[in-house]
């Protein structure tokens, strides 16, 4: 009987162990740098497409849950300037449209995000706050 309740209690200490699910994981390929290819700016009549454009903005993604661009995070910008920062999570809320959201470090609204999809196609989508519709995509480097 003692090596029943033993080998019971063995199991209840190894399965009730759990992982650390507040840093993310790379099991979305997120991790990495990115490559600024499209930008979509939309009229303000939703017939606004993702545009080609020649950038050399890269955001790179880091386990630790830090991000980092090659200039600004707050809004939508093409040009590469001073590096800024953030923070980022992944959204499993199942009613939520996105897959994750950034939390700049440098924007002057507290409130600012910046949130992002990573495509079927395998490109990483920034959706920022615009009146009207406004993204960038990106592939990945590494």
């Amino acid at each position: 009987m003692k090596k029943i309740v033993l080998m019971f209690s063995m199991l209840m200490i190894f399965t009730s162990c759990s992982s650390d699910d507040s840093k993310p994981t790379d099991e979305t390929g997120l991790i990495g740098k990115w490559k600024l290819i499209e930008q979509l700016a939309d009229p303000g009549d939703g017939s606004g497409t993702f545009q080609p454009i020649a950038s050399e903005r890269v955001i790179e993604f880091f386990s630790d849950g830090t991000v980092a661009i090659n200039g600004v995070l707050c809004f939508m910008s093409s040009e590469v300037g001073d590096k800024e920062s953030g923070t980022y999570k992944l959204i499993t809320d199942s009613d939520t449209q996105n897959d994750g959201e950034i939390i700049p470090n440098t924007c002057s609204s507290r409130s600012a995000r910046v949130y992002f999809d990573l495509s079927v196609s395998g490109h990483l989508i920034l959706w920022y706050q615009c009146i009207e519709g406004c993204g960038q995509k990106f592939e990945k480097l590494n």
